[in-house]
């Protein structure tokens, strides 16, 4: 990650099916730029128009590059279960968003150590008025920027089962299969592991 934070969430979103579809390739050998051109070639991602299509894909290869250090994770998130594989497209997301690992270790890796089962937009409020006022970078962002980014944030927390609904207030515990989490401990991720 070349900047501690950046707005780069707005855009990019999780992307769950296409980091699949791309995982799926990179196991069958194409390099990062021949992964670009079938996706874009072939629309894989079955988008309306060819627009996004190779900002979409070169995001998910920039994901999945960041998993080159925890090789199972790119398997499953290619052929697991989607209940696991969502777990492994969250932590290529976490590897390249530094904003998004702070939250997922900091607010909720803090809420599940103190048996916190609340979740609302309120702690996404305060963390981001933490980050603003420790880096100026942030502080600098226009309030539509950080409500673009909480609702990217909140669609992850909803994807990979951490919340149903935002106005339900619950944050539901999502554990992490053992296989995957020696996987991150191998890879010296273990400071992720407070977020599953």
């Amino acid at each position: 990650m070349s900047e501690r934070y950046n707005g780069a969430l707005t855009r990019e979103q999780f992307l769950f099916r296409e980091m699949r579809i791309v995982a799926k390739l990179r196991l069958e050998g194409l390099s990062d730029e021949e992964i670009v051109q079938k996706v874009w070639e072939q629309n894989l991602f079955q988008y309306p128009t060819e627009k996004l299509l190779k900002n979409k894909a070169r995001a998910c290869v920039r994901r999945l590059n960041a998993l080159e250090d925890v090789p199972p994770l790119t398997d499953i998130l290619a052929n697991g279960p989607a209940s696991e594989a969502r777990l492994a497209a969250l932590v290529a997301m976490m590897l390249n968003s530094a904003l998004l690992a702070e939250f997922m270790v900091s607010v909720i890796g803090e809420k599940y150590r103190m048996l916190d089962q609340t979740l609302s937009r309120k702690d996404l409020s305060l963390f981001f008025l933490r980050l603003q006022q420790q880096d100026a970078g942030v502080a600098g962002w226009s309030d539509s920027t950080v409500e673009k980014i909480k609702t990217v944030i909140l669609n992850c927390l909803k994807e990979t089962g951490y919340i149903k609904d935002v106005r339900e207030g619950v944050l539901y515990p999502v554990v992490l299969p053992e296989p995957m989490a020696q996987a991150l401990r191998s890879a010296g991720l273990q400071a992720f592991l407070p977020a599953f």
